[in-house]
Parts: C-alpha cells; structure tokens; sequence
C-alpha cells in the first residue's frame, strides 16, 4: 500500500481579533485574556498578519509577522504543536519566501508583541525554563533549523535574576552623587509629559543591540496601561540634575503578573531600561536610581526581580552581578537572515 501524502497549506489571517486564537501556538507563555487589549494594541499598529500551517486541514504551526515600515520584516509567536521539524522547515521556508516575494530586505525575530508580555528571542537550551513574564520556553530545535537556513545571530539577550538585595545607604557615601536628584512621580497622569524625556534617554543611551521593540514611541502609552494595571507607579524614576533640573536617566521597571511564589502571589517584577547620559557615568548613579525602585518595590511586597540585557553591555552586567548580586539564568537569541 502507498503511503498517504500529507497536504501542508498556508493560510493568512489578517483580523486582529481572529489572529488572537492562533498566538498559543507559537509562546510558551499564557495567552491570557486579560491580556487582549495590549496585544489587540500592538497587532493593529503593526498591521500584523498571521501564517497558519496546516496539515490536512488541521493547524499545525503559527508564526506572526509585521513591519514598521522599514525593510525589515519581523516575525514572532513562531512555533509548531509537537515541535515537529518538518513543520518547523516548511513554516520558515514560506516565512523566507514571503519576505522575498514582498522585497524585504532583512527577515529579523523571533520579536514577540508586545514584548513587554512575550519577550524575544529563542532561549538557549542552558536556560532556567520556569514561567515567567518575557521569556519564552522554546527546544533548540528551532535555533538548529533556522540556522541551516541561514540565520545569523543579531543579537545575544542575556537575562540575571534573584531576591532584592537592598543595597545598605552607607553605600551611596562613597559615590559621587553631588548635584543629582530622584524624581519620582506620583501619579500616573504624569507619564505622559515624560513620554518625550523618556524616549529620548532611550534613544541616545541604549546600544543598537539592545534596541529590540521596533517604533518604541508609537508603544509607549500601551506599555505604561500595562505597568498600571499590574503595577505601581513606583517602578519608575527618573534622575535629573539639581541645577537645571534635566533629566539625564531613568530606571523603568515593570510588574511580572505570571510568576508566583510558593504562596501562589505574585512578587516579581522586571527591570525594563536603565540610562545613565554617557557624560554623568562612573559616579555611581546608577547605584543610586536601581536602589530607589528596588527599595520601593521591596516596601510594596516584591522580593524577586529579573533584568533583561544584550550580553555584551558591561556595565549593567556588572551592576547586576556585582552589586545587586543577581545570576545570570537565561540566555535568548534573535536571529537574522538577510533576503536574497
């Protein structure tokens, strides 16, 4: 007897309401439904589409892709039920061929919208693989196999993690934090005067490398509902100079809904961005505004905290493990693949 031929099929859902019932597929972590508005958010400014693989009728493989206008398409949620390899290569192969057909120059991911939730990057199998907010749990099949189809790693996601550690105020005494203040504020009506602030900080400070969210400043007001509805306007502060009252860096954090304690509570929360303008480093600044938030977070009942970062950013390597006493426990990578 002839074996049966499998049928494999693409389809492309384009409604982001209906592309809300095929994300699962492709992320380790809970496609929640409170979770709706800030994905609905961030499909409709990306006009993103999902590709569907079925098998026989039956779906079988998910992955998202969008752009932001550039040459660049990204794609997220990539997944397949059972990890299947062929399923994996024949999915990427269309994700390849969509990106020539459409004459993209660059086909760049996995980028999760919004990442803030889902994160990026494919984990290293050395990875710790507990749930928790922004770091998907993936076997490195899907690393093997787009790399036999010419990906290229773009950037290398590094993340440390622990309980807070409470830096003693004797501490700052040997820092030279003359001249500089915290500003903390107090209601959450104030962040959208700091949109402007807080975008440019990000944009001068932060290395290419870790600039992962495409068009942060068209996610800014989806980002901080989001801190809101989990989280407490502590978790950010801004540092700004004593005199002219400018402010040269911030500290953003965000609440992790997902991860829970033995006590089934959630105490977890992330440290987002940290920028120090290059001119005012080396004073021990970044001492002071992480032990601010950190603090604050602790007064408020957390007790652990993770920090993503592109591996090759020193400093805030070394705040992490040296003076915050945070392990370094995962490791993600976004992959590249220029388009022939």
């Amino acid at each position: 007897m002839v074996p049966k031929q499998m049928s494999l099929s693409i389809e492309i859902i384009e409604d982001p309401r209906e592309i809300l019932k095929y994300l699962q597929l492709g992320i380790s972590i809970p496609v929640r439904k409170d979770f709706y508005e800030f994905i609905l958010h961030d499909l409709t400014v990306f006009r993103a589409k999902s590709l569907i693989l079925k098998e026989d009728n039956k779906i079988v493989a998910h992955s998202l892709v969008y752009d932001d206008g550039s040459e660049v398409l990204f794609f997220g949620f990539f997944g397949a039920i059972d990890h299947q390899e062929k399923h994996i290569d024949f999915l990427l192969k269309e994700l390849i061929k969509l990106a020539q057909n459409h004459q993209y120059k660059i086909l760049r991911g996995p980028i999760n919208l919004p990442t803030f939730i889902f994160g990026w990057g494919f984990m290293t199998d050395d990875s710790l693989k507990d749930l928790c907010i922004s770091k998907p749990v993936n076997p490195p099949i899907y690393q093997e196999i787009f790399t036999q189809h010419g990906f290229y790693i773009k950037s290398k996601q590094g993340t440390w993690e622990g309980e807070i550690y409470k830096v003693p105020e004797e501490e700052l005494k040997k820092y030279d934090l003359e001249g500089y203040e915290i500003y903390a504020p107090k209601e959450w009506s104030e962040i959208p005067n700091l949109k402007m602030p807080l975008l440019i900080l990000s944009a001068r400070n932060l290395a290419t490398e870790s600039q992962v969210t495409p068009s942060p400043e068209n996610l800014f007001e989806n980002f901080f509902s989001f801190a809101k509805r989990y989280g407490g306007i502590y978790m950010v502060k801004l540092l700004r100079q004593k005199q002219s009252k400018e402010f040269v860096g911030c500290f953003i954090t965000l609440p992790d809904p997902i991860r829970k304690n033995k006590d089934g509570k959630n105490n977890s929360f992330v440290g987002y961005s940290l920028t120090i303008d290059k001119e005012h480093r080396g004073k021990g600044l970044s001492v002071y505004l992480v032990k601010k938030v950190f603090d604050a977070a602790y007064r408020e009942g957390l007790r652990y905290v993770s920090v993503p970062m592109e591996v090759n950013v020193v400093e805030c390597r070394d705040l992490a493990k040296n003076i915050f006493g945070l392990s370094y426990t995962r490791t993600h990578i976004i992959l590249e693949r220029k388009v022939e």
